[in-house]
């Protein structure tokens, strides 16, 4: 699987996860099977994940929010570097704009652009 800080390529995240190399949130069988977040446009990660109304990235954080389970979350360093944060899972979120809006301030989205708020906690392993 990964290692908690190191870097990995798209290449080797979908080569272990599957889905697609470009989406933010790939999927495989229907199913979210990492997160890749870019700090500008997701600030709070990898604890918060900010979603657009665009319908790919809309039907992915739809199918994130009720799937269960845990997901690896990646954090952009570079155009080819992601940094692995560990195991994280949904513990709420939110398409209300109320919720959505105050997140916007802290982005590189507009107010009207962030549509869902994914909130996360990191999988503690024992």
């Amino acid at each position: 699987m990964f290692e908690m800080g190191k870097s990995y390529s798209r290449e080797d995240i979908h080569a272990e996860c599957g889905g697609n190399k470009h989406s933010y949130l790939p999927r495989k069988h229907g199913r979210v099977v990492a997160a890749c977040l870019s700090p500008d446009l997701n600030p709070g990660a990898p604890n918060i994940i900010l979603c657009n109304p665009k319908l790919p990235e809309k039907a992915a954080a739809d199918q994130l929010a009720i799937q269960g389970g845990v997901i690896p979350v990646f954090l952009k360093q570079t155009s080819n570097s992601w940094v692995y944060q560990g195991l994280f899972r949904v513990v709420s979120c939110s398409s209300h704009p109320d919720d959505c809006a105050p997140y916007a301030a802290q982005s590189a989205w507009t107010k009207g652009q962030i549509k869902r708020v994914l909130k996360l906690e990191q999988q503690i392993k024992f």
